[in-house]
């Protein structure tokens, strides 16, 4: 019988090659219209900006598929915990004080 984590991690593969699979249809796409149009056409140019916005959309939804799967499957190796978009803490130039606490 199958176990809750292996289903999920067959479900997990099952979305990932789907959405993988649909986002390189998408890229396909993009570079036919850029070939067959022209990369400067107006068509072309209104297009690609959604096409983009639907590979990164795809590529924000595979993200967090790779935090909601097991930490074992195999898709979560291409979005690693390093790559967060934070930057670093601010720093201040001098040393402050928060001020009186009580006592």
């Amino acid at each position: 019988m199958a176990t809750v984590k292996d289903i999920k991690k067959g479900f997990c593969d099952d979305v990932y090659t789907e959405l993988e699979y649909v986002k390189e249809r998408i890229v396909t796409l993009r570079d036919k219209l850029a070939r067959t149009y022209g990369a400067e056409s107006n068509l072309c140019g209104l297009s690609e900006r959604h096409l983009c916005e639907l590979v990164d959309h795809i590529d924000w939804k595979l993200q967090i598929l790779s935090y909601a799967c097991p930490y074992e499957w195999k898709g979560s190796a291409e979005y690693e915990e390093n790559s967060v978009s934070v930057g670093p803490a601010e720093k201040f130039p001098t040393d402050f004080s928060g001020g009186y606490v009580g006592g």
